[in-house]
Protein backbone atom coordinates (compact mmCIF):
# COMPACT_ATOMS: atom_id res chain seq x y z
CA UNK A 1 0.00 0.00 0.00
CA UNK A 2 3.17 2.45 0.96
CA UNK A 3 4.28 1.46 -2.03
CA UNK A 4 1.88 2.15 -4.58
CA UNK A 5 0.98 5.53 -2.53
CA UNK A 6 4.46 6.56 -2.95
CA UNK A 7 4.36 5.89 -6.84
CA UNK A 8 1.38 7.54 -6.81
CA UNK A 9 2.84 10.97 -5.30
CA UNK A 10 5.85 10.06 -7.67
CA UNK A 11 3.69 10.48 -10.34
CA UNK A 12 1.85 13.08 -9.80
CA UNK A 13 5.20 15.38 -8.48
CA UNK A 14 6.67 14.18 -12.43
CA UNK A 15 3.11 15.29 -14.14
CA UNK A 16 3.28 18.76 -12.00
CA UNK A 17 7.05 19.21 -13.19
CA UNK A 18 6.55 18.68 -16.75
CA UNK A 19 4.02 21.04 -17.03
CA UNK A 20 5.88 23.89 -15.09
CA UNK A 21 8.86 23.10 -17.07
CA UNK A 22 7.11 24.91 -19.86
CA UNK A 23 6.90 28.39 -17.95
CA UNK A 24 8.50 30.10 -15.16
CA UNK A 25 8.52 28.44 -11.21
CA UNK A 26 8.62 31.88 -10.00
CA UNK A 27 6.28 33.83 -8.96
CA UNK A 28 5.60 37.67 -7.68
CA UNK A 29 2.90 40.29 -6.29
CA UNK A 30 2.76 43.60 -5.77
CA UNK A 31 0.02 45.35 -4.43
CA UNK A 32 -0.32 48.57 -2.54
CA UNK A 33 -4.23 49.56 -0.65
CA UNK A 34 -5.96 51.04 2.29
CA UNK A 35 -6.87 49.15 5.66
CA UNK A 36 -10.51 50.30 6.62
CA UNK A 37 -11.81 49.52 10.37
CA UNK A 38 -11.68 51.00 13.44
CA UNK A 39 -9.24 53.06 15.15
CA UNK A 40 -8.66 52.35 19.12
CA UNK A 41 -11.46 53.16 21.93
CA UNK A 42 -11.41 56.46 22.83
CA UNK A 43 -11.81 58.10 26.38
CA UNK A 44 -15.82 57.84 26.14
CA UNK A 45 -15.56 54.25 24.71
CA UNK A 46 -16.48 55.08 21.06
CA UNK A 47 -14.70 53.83 18.19
CA UNK A 48 -13.65 56.41 15.02
CA UNK A 49 -13.55 54.71 11.90
CA UNK A 50 -10.10 54.56 10.03
CA UNK A 51 -8.45 54.37 6.90
CA UNK A 52 -4.39 53.54 6.48
CA UNK A 53 -2.30 52.36 3.87
CA UNK A 54 -0.98 49.11 3.29
CA UNK A 55 1.90 48.16 0.98
CA UNK A 56 2.50 44.42 0.20
CA UNK A 57 4.88 42.28 -1.88
CA UNK A 58 4.45 38.21 -2.39
CA UNK A 59 7.11 36.21 -3.85
CA UNK A 60 6.62 32.69 -4.41
CA UNK A 61 7.39 29.37 -6.20
CA UNK A 62 4.79 27.61 -8.24
CA UNK A 63 3.96 24.14 -6.96
CA UNK A 64 1.50 23.17 -9.95
CA UNK A 65 0.01 25.79 -12.62
CA UNK A 66 -2.80 26.91 -9.95
CA UNK A 67 -1.00 26.55 -6.90
CA UNK A 68 1.87 29.12 -5.24
CA UNK A 69 3.74 28.97 -2.09
CA UNK A 70 5.97 31.69 -0.77
CA UNK A 71 6.38 34.64 1.99
CA UNK A 72 5.33 38.12 2.05
CA UNK A 73 6.72 41.36 3.54
CA UNK A 74 5.65 44.84 3.52
CA UNK A 75 4.28 47.66 5.03
CA UNK A 76 0.78 48.46 7.23
CA UNK A 77 -0.04 51.39 9.20
CA UNK A 78 -2.33 51.67 12.26
CA UNK A 79 -3.10 55.13 13.74
CA UNK A 80 -0.24 56.18 13.05
CA UNK A 81 1.96 53.16 14.34
CA UNK A 82 3.95 51.48 11.15
CA UNK A 83 4.10 47.56 10.82
CA UNK A 84 6.64 45.20 9.22
CA UNK A 85 4.72 42.15 7.98
CA UNK A 86 6.41 39.22 7.54
CA UNK A 87 3.96 35.93 6.47
CA UNK A 88 4.05 32.85 4.70
CA UNK A 89 1.68 32.86 1.96
CA UNK A 90 -0.65 30.43 -0.27
CA UNK A 91 -1.59 31.73 -3.56
CA UNK A 92 -4.42 29.28 -5.81
CA UNK A 93 -6.27 30.57 -9.27
CA UNK A 94 -8.95 29.65 -11.12
CA UNK A 95 -9.04 30.49 -14.81
CA UNK A 96 -8.06 29.76 -18.39
CA UNK A 97 -4.48 30.90 -19.53
CA UNK A 98 -4.75 34.29 -21.27
CA UNK A 99 -8.19 35.15 -19.32
CA UNK A 100 -9.20 36.69 -16.24
CA UNK A 101 -8.48 34.62 -13.52
CA UNK A 102 -10.09 34.30 -9.67
CA UNK A 103 -7.54 33.94 -7.02
CA UNK A 104 -7.53 33.29 -3.45
CA UNK A 105 -4.55 33.14 -0.99
CA UNK A 106 -3.85 33.35 2.84
CA UNK A 107 -1.13 34.52 4.59
CA UNK A 108 -0.07 33.71 8.46
CA UNK A 109 2.80 35.28 10.24
CA UNK A 110 4.37 38.18 12.42
CA UNK A 111 3.96 41.88 12.44
CA UNK A 112 7.11 43.79 13.63
CA UNK A 113 7.19 46.81 15.39
CA UNK A 114 10.85 47.54 14.40
CA UNK A 115 10.10 51.00 12.85
CA UNK A 116 8.67 52.90 15.76
CA UNK A 117 11.01 54.18 17.61
CA UNK A 118 11.66 53.61 21.54
CA UNK A 119 10.95 56.93 23.52
CA UNK A 120 13.14 57.18 27.01
CA UNK A 121 13.72 59.93 29.58
CA UNK A 122 15.24 60.06 32.39
CA UNK A 123 11.93 58.86 34.24
CA UNK A 124 9.89 56.47 31.92
CA UNK A 125 10.63 54.41 28.74
CA UNK A 126 7.99 53.33 25.91
CA UNK A 127 7.67 51.05 23.13
CA UNK A 128 5.55 49.23 20.54
CA UNK A 129 5.70 45.36 20.39
CA UNK A 130 4.50 43.33 17.42
CA UNK A 131 2.16 40.07 17.25
CA UNK A 132 0.49 37.84 15.24
CA UNK A 133 -0.76 38.05 11.58
CA UNK A 134 -3.40 36.31 9.81
CA UNK A 135 -5.27 37.39 6.88
CA UNK A 136 -7.20 35.18 4.07
CA UNK A 137 -8.26 37.32 0.47
CA UNK A 138 -9.68 36.81 -2.74
CA UNK A 139 -9.58 38.88 -5.97
CA UNK A 140 -9.23 38.70 -9.59
CA UNK A 141 -6.45 39.13 -11.91
CA UNK A 142 -6.72 41.03 -15.75
CA UNK A 143 -3.55 39.54 -17.86
CA UNK A 144 -1.87 42.08 -20.07
CA UNK A 145 -2.29 41.52 -23.80
CA UNK A 146 1.62 40.50 -24.24
CA UNK A 147 3.94 39.35 -21.39
CA UNK A 148 3.12 37.84 -18.13
CA UNK A 149 2.63 40.22 -16.36
CA UNK A 150 -1.04 40.75 -14.82
CA UNK A 151 -3.25 43.69 -13.17
CA UNK A 152 -4.84 42.75 -9.90
CA UNK A 153 -7.61 43.78 -7.65
CA UNK A 154 -8.43 42.17 -4.29
CA UNK A 155 -10.34 41.96 -0.73
CA UNK A 156 -8.71 40.68 2.25
CA UNK A 157 -9.63 40.47 5.75
CA UNK A 158 -6.74 41.28 7.73
CA UNK A 159 -6.07 40.82 11.67
CA UNK A 160 -2.82 42.12 13.06
CA UNK A 161 -2.21 42.25 17.63
CA UNK A 162 0.82 43.98 18.98
CA UNK A 163 1.08 45.79 22.16
CA UNK A 164 2.37 48.96 23.75
CA UNK A 165 4.35 49.24 26.79
CA UNK A 166 5.11 52.66 29.22
CA UNK A 167 7.28 51.65 32.25
CA UNK A 168 8.18 54.00 34.92
CA UNK A 169 12.43 54.08 35.96
CA UNK A 170 13.60 53.81 39.27
CA UNK A 171 15.97 56.69 39.92
CA UNK A 172 20.08 56.98 40.09
CA UNK A 173 21.36 55.46 42.95
CA UNK A 174 17.50 54.36 43.87
CA UNK A 175 17.16 50.33 44.98
CA UNK A 176 14.87 48.50 43.12
CA UNK A 177 13.31 44.88 44.15
CA UNK A 178 14.14 42.25 41.94
CA UNK A 179 11.03 40.94 40.52
CA UNK A 180 10.46 38.07 37.42
CA UNK A 181 7.63 40.34 36.39
CA UNK A 182 9.64 43.62 35.45
CA UNK A 183 12.63 43.87 33.23
CA UNK A 184 15.81 45.26 35.44
CA UNK A 185 15.61 49.14 36.41
CA UNK A 186 11.75 49.26 36.22
CA UNK A 187 9.36 49.56 38.85
CA UNK A 188 6.17 49.71 37.25
CA UNK A 189 5.41 48.92 33.77
CA UNK A 190 2.12 48.43 32.32
CA UNK A 191 0.88 46.87 28.76
CA UNK A 192 -1.74 47.90 26.54
CA UNK A 193 -2.73 45.23 23.38
CA UNK A 194 -4.00 46.53 20.20
CA UNK A 195 -5.90 44.27 18.19
CA UNK A 196 -6.79 45.58 14.48
CA UNK A 197 -9.37 44.03 12.18
CA UNK A 198 -9.47 45.29 8.74
CA UNK A 199 -10.93 45.44 5.21
CA UNK A 200 -8.41 45.85 2.47
CA UNK A 201 -8.42 47.32 -0.95
CA UNK A 202 -5.62 46.60 -3.08
CA UNK A 203 -4.75 47.28 -6.68
CA UNK A 204 -1.40 45.71 -8.20
CA UNK A 205 0.34 43.33 -10.49
CA UNK A 206 1.68 40.00 -10.63
CA UNK A 207 4.61 38.71 -12.27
Amino acid sequence: MYKSLTLFFVALLLINLEGLAQEKIYFGQTEIGLLVGRGVAQWDGNHENRTDLTLMSFHGARISRNHVVGFSVGLDQYDGVPILPFAFGYRGFLGKEGKPKLFGGVDLGYGSAILEEKVKNEWSESWYRGGLLFSPSVGVSFPARKGNTALTFSIAYRRQDFSYFQGNLAGTGAQTIVSDQLPPGFISLNETEHLYRSMVFRVGIMY
